[in-house]
Formats: C-alpha cells, structure tokens, sequence
C-alpha cells in the first residue's frame, strides 16, 4: 500500500476561538483515534506517539496506526466514513481499482474547522489510519526529541 499523504488535515481556531492547548489538541486527536479504532473490531496496535508538525501560527500533532490484515475494505472503509461524518467531519472519499485479488484501495480525508482531522487507506490487507490533531499553540521546536 503506498504511502498515507498528507492533506489538509490540520484546522486552525477560526474566528475567536483561540488555539487549544497542546494538550488538548492531543487529547482530542486520540479520543478521535480510540473512537476509530473502536468502530471495527480488529486487533489494533497500542496508540502510538505522536509526531509534531508545523501548522499555521502553532504545532499539530499526528498519529499514524498500520497493520496488516485481512479485511473487508469497502466494509472497513464505509465504518470510518459514517463515523467521521457523525463527528462532524466533511469526508472526501474515494476507490482505485489497482486490479487482481484485493486490488481495490479505499481512501479518504476527513477535516473540520476547530477539529481532530483524519485519513485512511484500506485494502483487503491492511489498514492505515492517520489521525491529525488541530493546530495549537506552541512550535514544532518544543517537540523535537
């Protein structure tokens, strides 16, 4: 499966909202992520760390989960579509036919303006699942290890 791109899927505080906490941005990201997870019965690995990346005036935070699997990916795909609009999130979704036994790659971005933001692509063995937090306050520099 290719690489998860990244686009867009970082939400600044719009209007007078101001930027969450670094904290809070994560947290939202993860109960997002636990609540994906959650939604298909699978054994999903321990949440991993996240990466810190730079958004417009602050820092994001991102959680990358893959795994191999088998899997009905339209089913998988759909599940995560449903859910991400029920939290509001605008879904792009979308299907490329890359041929023979489990070819066909289910992908879509999901975002919100003042929200975690997502992405997956899923086939018939395995799962990828990015989950982005809003942008906070701070710089990409205090996260740096």
């Amino acid at each position: 499966m290719g690489a998860l791109v990244s686009v867009g899927l970082t939400a600044c505080a719009g209007g007078d909202q101001p930027m969450p906490s670094p904290i809070e941005a994560k947290a939202a990201a993860v109960e997002l992520l636990w609540q994906t997870e959650a939604a298909v019965e699978l054994p999903w690995p321990d949440t991993p760390k996240p990466s810190a990346e730079k958004c417009q005036g602050g820092v994001a935070f991102s959680y990358f989960v893959s795994m191999k699997t088998a899997t009905d990916g339209r089913s998988v795909a759909q599940t995560f579509q449903r859910l991400w609009s029920s939290e509001g999130l605008t879904v792009d979704p979308s299907k490329t036919d890359f041929g023979g036994d489990g070819g066909i790659l289910y992908s879509a971005t999901a975002d919100a303006i003042g929200a975690a933001g997502a992405a997956y692509q899923v086939n018939a063995r395995s799962i990828v699942v990015r989950i982005t937090s809003q942008c906070a306050d701070g710089s990409v520099d205090d996260y740096d290890e």
